[in-house]
Order: structure tokens, then sequence, then C-alpha cells
């Protein structure tokens, strides 16, 4: 007789909640994950979460980390021409304009 193990039909599920700075610790989480070779059944969230997990999933496990750090490079980046920059002393966000 075959003893059944539950965890045979367990899902692995990452949920991914909303708000802009958990965001891209989500991104290193998911990194830590991959680097481990952890697979995934489910990925979902909401708000930022549901931007990383649209990343996680829409793209080929090799490329994923790429991707995510792709997207919060860009993100997080300067933006001159909304008149934001970023500070070089600290990294912080500034909101003085941007030299032309």
């Amino acid at each position: 007789m075959a003893i059944h193990n539950k965890w045979n039909d367990c899902k692995r599920v990452l949920v991914l909640q909303g708000g802009g700075a958990l965001g891209a610790y989500q991104g290193g989480v998911y990194e830590a994950i991959a680097h481990r070779g952890g697979k995934l059944d489910w990925v979902t969230g909401i708000s930022i979460g549901a931007i990383n997990a649209a990343l996680i999933a829409g793209n080929p496990p090799q490329l994923r980390v790429e991707r995510l750090r792709t997207f919060w490079e860009l993100v997080s980046a300067s933006c001159p021409h909304l008149g934001f920059r970023k500070r070089t002393d600290n990294g912080q966000c500034s909101t003085r304009p941007a030299r032309q």
C-alpha cells in the first residue's frame, strides 16, 4: 500500500503585494528564489506586485531576473523630461529641476 504524501499535491505560489518600495524588494526576493532553483506554480500580485508578477510569468525562466532588473533600473532612473533627477550625493530622488 502506497503512502500518500500531502506535500506532493501542494503548489508553490508567490503572492506579491502593492507598495512602490516593496516592488524593488520583491525583485530581489524573486532573484534569490531563482538563484536557489526554486520552481513556482503560480505568481500573482496587486498594484506593483502585479507588474512584477507579469514580468516573472511573462518571460522565460532564464530571462526573468534580467527583465525585472531592467524594469527596476528604468523606473528608478532619472527622468529629466519630467523635471526630476537623481541626486549624485546619496542617490535619493530630487524634485529640483534637471539641468538643461
